[in-house]
């Protein structure tokens, strides 16, 4: 009697999302087993609800866990896996927690097994924005200079080294949390400062606590505390844009170039509002050029059975593409609508396929040349969301094909530090004009109410 094979989902983050993907394992035969933090009321109903709505049980087992180190990993998976061997592995963010580096760990069980993976060290150099510099200046890939700054002194020499203006940004951050921009070296003293003060108080302190040690492309262990320690890059004037990558084992396929026409930079952050589909700003020439540099981008970090969302500036000043950042994932707000509108790709089946090895490219993939665009509408500043009016009317807009509050009444954001996704649209249009005229009506429709007195958990809890 053959037996059931496990398809096994580990995520330290979303395990709403792990859920969605569990569908279409459970589809295909799979017994499905996800292995998380403990998951919260408002996760068990949801998960619950798509139960019903899917009729059948999405996890077969969940095993909860504040650890997602190698050992802790490996005596969960001996729990059930003589029993139900282990056909597949899929994390979906797997940030850094408790000093590890969960996607990483999850790729090498996979390994392991001898199963795809997305490259244990591949996922590592994406989640440490040092290393992945360090792969691309070892490449040969044309990246910007940067450096490692433990203290003010260090930041000064880096900067000073490289030229103003300069970024500095968390090692590992994610949503753009804490990037500013100096312009001189009296901003480059207090910014960082101001960093180290504000780091430990953040929403991603578990990624920031992770301090870790890994070696760069010359084979020199390099230590990294992210609670002390800031990335300076050089500043990148340019318009912005990202690439969506399909990666299998031994192809890096590009699919779409989305165009983000409007961009703020703001004190300790940047916001991305409104991205278009086709490039509105690109010429065709240009847009190639940074297809075949995402996928240079890719191929050095070594990324392979994910999707991947490449980040970067079109430079003004004569350098072309430059890498911003590389994810091993999907982009964020509705990337995944887009890839399925103008490219006719299931993702998520896509993903299911990648990790248990079946998965075949098309010979070529042809985008549509309609007008698709997103956008999000962020709250004004931190505190507590208390309430989110015009969604309603956001829905009936034309064109509107999805509108959706994403953070839920109720929560605590962090919009003075971070992108703070609470209202996300995709829309499609016959015209960028018309784009333009939606997301003027959109901003005037959707309001917020936000406590700015209310700033933590804790805070909330009290109340």
């Amino acid at each position: 009697m053959t037996q059931q094979k496990s398809f096994v989902f580990i995520d330290n983050m979303y395990p709403l999302i792990m859920a969605r993907r569990a569908v279409t394992a459970r589809e295909r035969g799979y017994r499905s087993v996800l292995i998380s933090l403990t998951l919260s009321e408002m996760e068990l109903n949801a998960i619950k609800d798509f139960e019903t709505k899917h009729n059948m049980l999405i996890f077969d087992e969940v095993i909860s866990t504040d650890a997602f180190d190698l050992d802790t990993l490996r005596n969960l998976l001996a729990g059930f896996e003589n029993e139900y061997p282990i056909a597949a592995f899929m994390s979906n963010i797997g940030m850094f927690h408790q000093g590890t580096l969960v996607g990483s760990n999850v790729a090498i069980l996979a390994e392991e097994r001898g199963l795809p993976s997305l490259s244990s060290d591949a996922v590592f150099r994406c989640n440490n924005k040092y290393l992945m510099r360090d792969a691309l200046r070892h490449a040969g890939v044309p990246t910007v200079d940067f450096g490692l700054a433990t203290d003010e002194v260090t930041a000064v020499e880096h900067a000073n080294r490289i030229g103003y203006p300069i970024i500095l940004k968390p090692l590992n951050g994610a949503a753009s949390h804490m990037i500013v921009k100096c312009s001189n070296e009296e901003e480059v003293i207090s910014k960082f400062k101001d960093a180290m003060v504000r780091l430990p108080a953040s929403t991603n302190l578990a990624a920031y606590e992770s301090a870790h040690s890994y070696p760069n492309k010359a084979g020199e262990l390099v230590h990294f505390d992210p609670l002390r320690t800031m990335l300076i890059e050089k500043y990148i004037d340019g318009r912005e844009a990202s690439v969506e990558l399909l990666i299998t084992e031994d192809q890096v396929i590009p699919l779409l170039v989305h165009d983000k026409v409007t961009l703020t930079e703001q004190e300790r952050c940047f916001y991305e509002h409104l991205l278009v589909v086709p490039p509105q700003r690109f010429t065709e020439r240009e847009s190639q050029e940074m297809k075949d540099y995402a996928v240079a981008v890719a191929k050095a970090v070594g990324l392979k059975n994910t999707f991947s969302h490449v980040e970067l500036r079109y430079d003004n000043h004569g350098t072309g593409p430059q890498l911003l950042e590389i994810n091993p994932r999907i982009g964020g707000m509705w990337v995944h609508e887009s890839i399925r509108s103008m490219v006719g790709i299931d993702w998520q089946a896509t993903l299911v396929s990648l990790c248990e090895g079946t998965f075949t490219p098309e010979s070529h993939y042809e985008s549509s040349e309609e007008i698709h665009a997103m956008f999000c509408i962020y709250p004004p500043h931190s505190g507590l969301l208390e309430n989110v009016e015009g969604m309603d009317q956001l829905q009936e807009l034309p064109g509107m094909l999805f509108a959706r509050q994403s953070v839920p009444n109720g929560s605590v954001i962090y919009g003075d530090d971070e992108e703070c996704f609470a209202v996300i649209c995709f829309l499609k249009a016959e015209s960028y004009e018309k784009v333009y005229e939606v997301y003027d009506q959109a901003l005037e429709l959707v309001t917020f109410t936000v406590n700015p007195n209310i700033t933590s958990r804790e805070e909330v809890t009290k109340a």
